[in-house]
């Protein structure tokens, strides 16, 4: 195995013992990878509390064809957003976080996706999260994925800016539209994830 640096965002983490973390890390280079953080929880010098899902990171780990990646160290390049009291910002987070490990195959690099991904959680280290920013990520996602459902008719233009434009906070969405947006897209992605939504019930409380 080759030790090298990759680019990542934490997706999710899972304990295992005492000490130790399995870590879902979305990557520029590689793409969705597990990977095995050993004494995460305990590690101020290798880790430092950076194992959080949102967080951005320089990553040095051995990347495996197979089973989990040893992960050697974190280095934060931006906290997750939405720490403090900002629960809308912290719901998108972590419900865009958990579509991309729902639907991304693992080891499979997605250049645009993480793109995306990053630039969701720099809007949202500044901006409030609306629901327009979720039909926006949700529609790019479906898109780069090879899931685009077909977008006619007036009540369904604003998803198609969506995918005419790489800017959050950058299309406007009248309430029938957000409706039938919202609509469509909770039924592809329904259709498309293997297992419930589990954040969804918090995002939808707080948006």
């Amino acid at each position: 195995m080759i030790v090298e640096q990759c680019q990542g965002v934490v997706l999710s983490t899972l304990p295992y013992g005492d000490n130790d973390l399995v870590v879902s890390l979305f990557t520029l280079e590689h793409g969705r990878l597990r990977c095995f953080a050993r004494s995460a929880r305990k590690s101020r010098k290798r880790f430092a509390g950076t194992l959080e899902p949102g967080s951005r990171l320089e990553l040095t780990m051995a990347v495996k064809q197979q089973g989990l990646c040893p992960l050697d160290r974190s280095d934060q390049l931006a906290p997750p957003p939405g720490l403090g009291s900002r629960l809308d910002a912290m719901a998108l987070m972590l419900y865009s976080c958990e579509l991309t490990e729902l639907l991304t195959p693992e080891g499979q690099p997605l250049p645009r996706l993480y793109r995306l991904l990053s630039a969701l959680l720099d809007y949202l280290t500044l901006s409030a999260a609306r629901r327009q920013e979720r039909c926006f990520f949700e529609i790019n996602l479906l898109n780069v994925l090879g899931y685009l459902p077909p977008l006619e008719g007036p009540l369904l233009a604003p998803l198609r800016s969506c995918l005419a434009t790489g800017r959050f906070g950058s299309v406007d969405f009248l309430p029938e539209q957000l409706l039938a947006a919202g609509r469509l897209l909770d039924r592809e992605l329904t259709q498309h994830c293997p297992r419930p939504r589990k954040s969804l019930e918090f995002l939808e409380g707080v948006l």
